[in-house]
């Protein structure tokens, strides 16, 4: 009986590798294996548990049908918004997923797949301010504070477009929320995805669609390194069959 218990502990344990953080884990990585880079902060596309250690999400189930595809194990590697671009270059992982967005800056440094999704950016608010907040200019006024996250293209949007309104960038893209129900800041701007799915979880949250010429229509996507030209060309014929 003491070999079994022994047996299946070690069996549960290695089977169940694949869905596993090994940001920190002293696991050695090879080649076989396919790494993920993701921030773990952008539900339903990619979130991070602390407790138990595990990504879940969309796209992180993507990931693993992926590398199932592949025949290979996926481990999946934490990073952040800020961080993102410099990782992939020093290619700590093979891969990035998890609400990743196609613009200029990016394409200037890496590849990318077939589009996942096209988005717009929209704005985030209390519903308790819905009929402050008609459209943008409403919301671009002295006394009103936008908050994003760092490192990413809700910064960036924000920063491009905001002339007259504050601006306060935080480092936990999941803090956001929560200071926008606080009444510690009044609006956010994030993809449409984000906003819709936020709002199932706080009903006291609301979105509101911008203008096309304001928010432009962009693709999210898996981002490469350039040199993987291999790599990314496996992904796309995977996800033409998906």
């Amino acid at each position: 009986m003491d070999y079994m218990k022994h047996f299946l502990r070690h069996y549960l344990f290695y089977f169940f590798i694949p869905v596993l953080a090994f940001a920190c884990s002293p696991m050695v990585i090879t080649k076989s294996d396919l790494r993920v880079g993701t921030t773990g902060d952008y539900p339903p596309l990619t979130s991070f548990d602390s407790t138990s250690g595990k990504f879940q999400g969309e796209d992180i189930d993507m990931a693993l049908r992926l590398g199932k595809h592949f025949g290979q194990r996926v481990i999946f590697i934490k990073t952040t918004w800020k961080e993102l671009n410099t990782d992939l270059l020093a290619k700590k992982f093979d891969i990035a997923i998890g609400g990743i967005s196609v613009n200029t800056t990016r394409e200037k440094l890496f590849s990318f797949s077939t589009p996942l999704l096209t988005e717009r950016k929209v704005a985030v608010f209390r519903i308790a301010d819905r009929s402050k907040f008609k459209d943008f200019n409403a919301i671009d006024q002295p006394g009103i504070r936008i908050i994003e996250n760092i490192g990413g293209t809700n910064e960036l949007f924000a920063k491009k477009n905001i002339r007259q309104a504050t601006i306060d960038v935080i480092p936990d893209n999941q803090q956001v929320f929560k200071i926008l129900l606080n009444n510690k800041a009044d609006v956010m701007f994030t993809d449409e995805t984000e906003a819709k799915y936020q709002q199932t979880k706080h009903p006291d949250l609301f979105w509101l669609k911008l203008d096309a010429q304001i928010s432009p229509a962009y693709k999210k996507a898996i981002m490469f390194n350039k040199s993987d030209t291999l790599l990314q060309l496996k992904v796309n014929t995977w996800l033409k069959h998906q």
